[in-house]
């Protein structure tokens, strides 16, 4: 295999020449022998998906020597088999050898010696010290070994009831060893220079499984980086970018995922439904690292060996023609992969039955061929536009009208959207409708555990096309950046609809994973971060001012440093430094030019993670709605949708936790902080910030609005000048 421009470094050179060895043991526990154990329901699976995705990396490696040891492979994950498996590869190694060891399943905490065990099928709860594999064991095996680069990954904090037990499996005794296992790393990493661990999860935390990967989240991810989501421009996939890609994607996925469940709890407060459903908790995959250098995981296959489950669409455009249809078709299909079918009310098309076109599209996952081989896979997705108008038939039943003798039965849509295995995206745009769309969304629904998406509006006569307008806006808008959520579209709508006169009805079900109108690109492969950076950064200002040291500070990765110089920079470039904060008047003037020039910074050098623009694109996708009547009724809405806006903009960036803000001093100055974590808007006066018992937190709402309204015009302002390409 001759991947593109592969650089050349004697970890590639070693293995691919095979002078070097890659080891690689892979380890998952489903279900155990001890019932009081509780099962798991992905682990073996992630050790399947782990083996296919590093052979197809590991293509081009003629040494290499893959073990796994899962409910469904050849060799059962015993205690016996797993500790020989390892004595085994340790004896074997060479110096320039490296070893790879995968563990899913449950990790328990001893409670008489506190020692950490990872629990083997025939673990016995009753004696884990002897049936179990003791990390500290595996770490002495490992360190017997030879080899210089050795590699632990452990997905082994499961969430809910697939968690850490006690002893006697008393929840009320349930015993969390992720700080126990992040000390015991750390001294070994501190004990030997080529060792590299990777838990799926950071201390107090746990590991989410969602039924819709059908992977843990934490695997689901170091699955596709494998499959060459995490290869750099070179077509190398290293340990450290893997981890990186795997960081970010977690934390998205769980970000995303939270989004959609509170838009289906407004929906069910709507209702009078107590029954709220708790947000995903935080789960940072966490690194323990010291003093490694390059470490070659595999390189891109040429092929990318993720089944792409098909994203059908279709358009049916009734009565009235929607003048933006092709533009729609076309956003659809470039920014969301769908394959997009037409229909019309006019024309030849009306000879073709509407209902097959239908049926082909929500029952086209029903017919597609499994895979031959086992392929990690995405979620079926299904996006149908339905433009007529609903009318009562001479019986008093509800129909939508899409031509002369075109109608659709609810009760038979209804049927159809039952059969469909796929998530669903349908969208009911019928102006001029009476007000029993509103029956139509709730005759629709099939189920509150099933993803499926509804979007219904009526509009008078001078207004019918407003609806299709603001959804290719904000389709053509999320193109541009990092995807969209039906739980963002929803909120965008609403945002966007709120002062209009056309009605919006939806509903939004499905917790066991995200309905994405267009999948998340990912930025760490996005092409545009792929090719070649010049040497020489282009340092413009039209003020005259010197960006070198910044320059130099990001280089060099002192992030606490560039912070602080971006703020000087922001204060010079706007003639603030003595005011020492930015106003709304200073933003709107500030010279294009020199901010260009610090978001390019920003955004080279943490390799797409921080800037200015990167925030901008975070800030398009998460728009609020006022939620809180009570306080808009005292306020205004705008003013509480603003602060409800800030407050979800800073938690995405990782500004706030557990519903209080982080002090500047304890804002994550690395590169493993969340997606446009930096620069901090150090250059707004904070006045909206007091210390309450030792806490950070609100002031009050209208003071979090005016905020916002700085952090909106700053954007603005940026986007304007990119516009100009000044």
């Amino acid at each position: 295999m001759c991947p593109l421009g592969v650089r050349t470094s004697n970890s590639t050179r070693n293995l691919e020449t095979g002078a070097a060895k890659l080891w690689l043991l892979l380890v998952g526990v489903n279900q155990y022998q001890d019932e009081r154990i509780p099962s798991l329901s992905y682990s073996a699976q992630d050790c399947q998906g782990l083996g296919a995705a590093l052979s197809a990396a590991t293509e081009g490696f003629p040494q290499k020597e893959l073990r796994i040891y899962c409910d469904y492979s050849e060799h059962l994950p015993l205690v016996e088999n797993v500790r020989k498996s390892l004595q085994e590869i340790a004896a074997a190694t060479k110096a320039i050898d490296t070893v790879l060891v995968y563990f899913s399943g449950h990790g328990m905490l001893e409670p008489s010696s506190q020692k950490v065990v990872l629990c083997l099928q025939d673990t016995q709860q009753d004696n884990l010290v002897k049936t179990g594999l003791q990390l500290q064991e595996l770490l002495q095996i490992l360190e017997n070994c030879a080899a210089q680069q050795q590699l632990v990954w452990l997905d082994a904090c499961h969430s809910g009831d697939l968690t850490f037990v006690g002893s006697k499996g008393d929840k009320n005794a349930l015993l969390n060893s992720t700080q126990e296992l992040v000390e015991i790393l750390r001294q070994r990493a501190a004990q030997r220079k080529g060792f590299y661990a990777l838990l799926s999860c950071d201390r107090g935390q746990q590991s989410w499984e969602f039924p819709q990967l059908g992977h843990g989240v934490f695997t689901y991810y170091l699955i596709r980086g494998l499959r060459g989501e995490a290869a750099d421009s070179q077509g190398i996939i290293e340990a450290d970018g893997l981890y990186r890609y795997v960081y970010h994607q977690t934390l998205a996925y769980i970000d995303k995922a939270n989004q959609q469940l509170r838009v289906i709890n407004q929906l069910k407060k709507g209702r009078g439904d107590n029954q709220i459903h708790s947000e995903y908790t935080l789960q940072t995959p966490k690194r323990i690292v010291e003093g490694v250098g390059e470490v070659i995981l595999g390189l891109k296959p040429n092929h990318k060996g993720i089944a792409r489950h098909p994203r059908q669409g279709l358009i049916v455009d009734g009565v009235s023609q929607i003048k933006i249809a092709s533009a729609l078709i076309k956003t659809l299909s470039n920014s969301g992969n769908f394959e997009i079918n037409y229909w019309t009310g006019r024309g030849n098309s009306t000879n073709l039955d509407v209902r097959k076109a239908i049926q082909k599209c929500l029952l086209s996952e029903s017919f597609s061929e499994s895979p031959k081989e086992y392929q990690i896979k995405e979620t079926a997705t299904i996006f149908l536009y339905l433009h007529g108008q609903i009318q009562e038939t001479a019986k008093g039943e509800s129909v939508l009208v899409l031509a002369d003798d075109t109608v659709i039965n609810r009760s038979w849509l209804r049927k159809q959207l039952r059969l469909c295995k796929s998530q669903q995206i349908i969208i009911l745009d019928c102006p001029f409708a009476e007000s029993n769309i509103r029956d139509w969304v709730e005759e629709l629904q099939i189920g509150t555990d099933v993803g499926q998406c509804l979007i219904a509006c009526t509009a008078p006569p001078d207004t019918s096309e407003k609806f299709a307008s603001t959804l290719l806006e904000i389709f053509s808008k999320s193109s541009e950046y990092s995807g969209l959520t039906a739980a963002s579209l929803i909120t965008q709508l609403q945002m966007n609809l709120a002062s209009t006169e056309v009605n919006l009805y939806f509903w939004l079900s499905g917790s066991q994973g995200i309905i994405e109108v267009f999948p998340e690109q990912n930025l760490l492969v996005n092409e545009n971060f792929d090719q070649p950076t010049e040497d020489i950064d282009d340092l413009n200002s039209s003020l005259g001012i010197d960006y070198s040291q910044l320059q130099d500070l990001l280089q060099a990765g002192r992030w606490l440093e560039a912070d602080a110089e971006t703020t000087n920079l922001m204060l010079k470039i706007a003639g603030r430094e003595q005011q020492r904060y930015l106003d709304l008047p200073s933003l709107e003037n500030l010279a294009c030019a020199d901010v260009l020039t610090i978001d390019r910074l920003w955004v080279k050098y943490s390799h797409g993670r921080f800037g200015f623009s990167i925030q901008q694109r975070i800030c398009q996708s998460i728009a609020s709605q006022a939620s809180d009547p009570v306080l808009s009724l005292m306020l205004g809405s705008n003013k509480v949708a603003a602060a409800e806006t800030c407050i979800d903009f800073a938690n995405r960036v990782g500004w706030r936790l557990k519903d209080a803000w982080i002090s500047y001093d304890n804002l994550t100055w690395s590169e493993d902080a969340p997606m446009g974590h930096l620069p901090f808007f150090g250059f707004f006066e904070s006045v909206w910030r007091v210390k309450v018992l030792g806490v950070w937190e609100w002031h009050s709402a209208i003071a979090t609005a005016n905020w916002w309204q700085l952090s909106v015009k700053l954007f603005s302002r940026l986007e304007a000048c990119q516009t100009t390409k000044i």
